[in-house]
């Protein structure tokens, strides 16, 4: 499967709430409860597009449908929004959307966090340069993780 990994503009904000609604539909227990928002409160075209204008998002594209996201916030130093449809999972996209992020970076600390419960994502991460930081979990149930260089 060919995916075209794509940096968004705040006018492709339909194309991010696409992938966005699609990921937290799909696996709504891969994400913190705020992340959620963006099925309610959140979901108006300003939001999405200021959301584009302040991160370096990334989707990966195939055949035109977004089905695959992740994104650099300078603000917080993390890849946010981390999500890949499960018909591509195991296709390489995932690795391509971090090196984008770390690449988005530059030579800034990166950070992200994790629900505690998926393993899977943080054997992913771990085998792509990140480590858990060692904290409990937060409020919302995640595990921060950092980068290593």
């Amino acid at each position: 499967m060919n995916a075209e990994v794509r940096l968004l503009v705040p006018d492709d904000w339909r194309m991010w709430r696409e992938v966005r609604q699609l990921g937290l539909r799909t696996d709504p227990g891969a994400f913190s409860t705020t992340a959620h928002r963006w099925l309610s409160t959140w979901d108006v075209e300003s939001r999405w597009r200021d959301r584009l204008a302040t991160t370096s998002t990334f989707v990966a594209l195939v055949d035109g449908r977004p089905l695959a996201s992740a994104a650099w916030d300078p603000a917080g130093h993390e890849l946010v929004s981390m999500w890949v449809a499960p018909q591509l999972r195991g296709s390489g996209v995932a690795a391509r959307l971090v090196e984008a992020v770390v690449a988005a970076a530059g030579e800034e600390t990166v950070v992200l966090r994790v629900m505690s419960d998926n393993v899977a994502g943080m054997r992913f991460y771990e085998r792509h340069g990140f480590s858990l930081d060692g904290a409990g979990p937060d409020a919302e149930d995640t595990l921060g993780m950092t980068f290593s260089r």
